[in-house]
Order: structure tokens, then sequence, then C-alpha cells
């Protein structure tokens, strides 16, 4: 009974838009005559500047993400309802008497209810309306009407509902977790403690800050055609398939984005040819230096893929990625270890001041 909208989309074509810890996705490398280094002019890599202060922000910016993650919310159990509270809600949805798919979400389905930021958009017209000055506790009917076009259920397009909605509390001041070495240990297992934690933050930070001031810094002279239309196109499928994942089409992000479909091609372009760019500068550096991936890295991530995307073997992660992505898994793999093998280089080169 959700209707698409521009966070929800924002936030799932997001995901389309990163692959792993944060590289952009590996576009297709065809057979070039010319190298990667000879796309590029690379700025002077080999010792790369920092100041202390930038990275310890960047680290507490990651804390301060991860304690954000893990907050609790105080209940509301008194007061009405106004715009722009978050509530908590079970309700069950009726057209014309009868529930529907997606209509419910109930104490038994779902003991923790539903949050709902009402004015956000997420529910169908009618609904988050319908919300406003009920008291916390109430139970009440709420009309709403389905779009004219709504490509989730196009059954219930233009249809009038009547939800029965339970108001549960409203979601109060927000309550952070202290970050000690309990709280790593049970919420962050991929860490053995705290200064683990701590550690690991710091290293990546720099790695990330030393790869945007070499990036930056660094010219892209010329965007080889047929990477760039690799890349587009991997996108692409990307999206497509995220998007009918979710029950989505491309005419429901253009429509929710208030975008055309050329501007769309437009923008998407640009994404691929600034994803291009990037490989061509790790991948001249990679060049330059004589960085290369191992066999025994690439099982080492083959390994964690397999149970990141729960298969079996590499030929069933293939079959996911051509879906995900339009090619096999391998190569991806490949161009993102290259990836964070250039910017561990960097990060060893780097200088704190």
């Amino acid at each position: 009974m959700r209707k698409i909208s521009q966070t929800a989309l924002s936030v799932l074509l997001c995901a389309t838009m990163v692959f792993t810890s944060g590289c952009s996705l590996g576009g297709t490398k065809t057979k070039e005559k010319k190298a990667d280094s000879e796309y590029v002019q690379l700025t002077d890599y080999k010792k790369v500047s920092l100041k202390k202060s930038e990275v310890d922000e960047q680290v507490q910016k990651q804390i301060d993400s991860t304690l954000d993650n893990y907050a609790e919310y105080k209940k509301k159990k008194k007061g009405k309802v106004k715009k722009g509270d978050t509530v908590n809600i079970y309700y069950v949805g009726r057209v014309k008497g009868k529930k529907f798919d997606g209509g419910t979400c109930t104490k038994k389905e779902n003991p923790d209810g539903y949050n709902l930021t009402i004015g956000s958009g997420t529910f169908i017209p009618g609904f988050e309306d319908g919300l406003i000055g009920a008291k916390v506790g109430q139970s009440l009917d709420v009309k709403a009407t389905f779009p004219k076009q709504y490509s989730n259920n196009p059954d219930l397009a233009g249809k009038k509902a009547v939800f029965h909605v339970t108001v549960n509390y409203i979601q109060g001041k927000k309550v952070l977790p202290e970050l000690t070495d309990e709280f790593v240990t049970k919420n962050l297992t991929s860490y053995k403690s705290l200064e683990d934690y701590k550690s690991t933050l710091r290293q990546h930070s720099i790695e990330d800050l030393a790869w945007d001031s070499v990036y930056n810094a660094s010219k892209v002279k010329e965007y080889p055609s047929d990477r760039v239309k690799a890349m587009y196109d991997q996108l692409y499928t990307s999206i497509n398939y995220y998007l009918k994942q979710n029950n989505y089409t491309i005419s429901d992000y253009l429509s929710a984005q208030k975008t055309t479909s050329a501007d769309f091609k437009k923008d998407l372009k640009k994404t691929a040819k600034e994803d291009v760019g990037k490989q061509l500068i790790y991948g001249a550096i990679a060049e330059k230096e004589d960085i290369k991936i191992t066999d025994k890295e690439y099982k080492a991530e083959l390994k964690s893929y397999l149970s990141t995307y729960n298969c079996k073997d590499e030929e069933e992660l293939n079959k996911q990625f051509q879906n995900y992505y339009g090619t096999d898994a391998k190569e991806l793999i490949m161009d993102d270890l290259l990836y964070k093998n250039v910017k561990t280089y960097l990060a060893d080169n780097v200088e704190e001041k």
C-alpha cells in the first residue's frame, strides 16, 4: 500500500551506484591499445599530505553515523499526532471490505509495528493526513485513495480504501548508545575491541582522504568511449533490476524525481564517465607501481562474496551478477580489489600534519 517516494527511490538508487566499500561499479574493460596511464595526467601521488584534524573529523563522522544507526527513541504514550511526527502503528487495509496484499501490518505479523513519519509521502494519498489529530492508543478508520497510476498493484489503481489503524506511540527523543568495548563486541562483531574499531576506522579514513586528494588533483585527458558505454549499460542494468525487485519502473522513477527520460540518461552518462575516470586514475597508479591482485587475495574476496550473496560457487555468483550488473563477478571483484590496493598504497605514503 506504500507508494513510491523520492526519498525511497534516492536510497534505492544509491545502492545501485555503489559497489562494496565505496568503490564505483567496475566497468567492462575491453581490449585497449592504450594503457590507463595514457588517458590521464596524474598528480604527484607518492607523498600525500593530510591534516590530522581532517582525519580525526572523518573518523568521528563515521562513529557518529554508527551510533545513530543503533539509536533508540523514547516512546511518547500520550499526545496527539501532528505533521512531522514519527508514529508507530498497526494497520489493516480493505478495498470494498476485502483485505489486499501489502495492506496490513498487525501485531501478529510485525510485533514492532511500523514507523511512519507524517508528511513524508510514504503512504498513499489520504493515509498520513488522516492520522493527524489522532491520540496515542486510539484506533480509527482512515480513508485513502490509490493513485490512478499504481505500478505496485495495478488492480488497486484509483480505488478507494479504508484502513483500520492503531496508533501505538509517537517517537520521542533520540537516545544514542555509549561507545564502549561491550557495544563494539556485541554489535560490530567484525572488530575485536573498541581500539580495533577506532584504528580500523582511522586507516580507512586515511585511505579515503588520500584517494580523494589524488583523484581531485589528477586529470582525465580522454575517456575511452567503449568503456563509458559499458559502464552506462552496467548502471542502467543495475537500476532496472533494483527497481523491478521493488515493484517500480523507470517511469515511476522519472515521475517521482520530476525528470525526463532524456535528462535521466544524460545524468547516467555523466555518472558513467566519472566512474570510468576513477578507474583510469587508480588503474594508472597500479600500472606505474606494479600493483597487482594475487590469486590468494582473489580467492579470499570471492569467499566473502559467496557468503554475502548466499551462493554455493562462482558460477552461481556469476548468474546473480549478470542479473544485478550485466557482467560476471570476477571482473567486478578484481576491479574492486585493485581500487582497495591502490588506496592502501596511497595511505602507506601519507604524511599527517
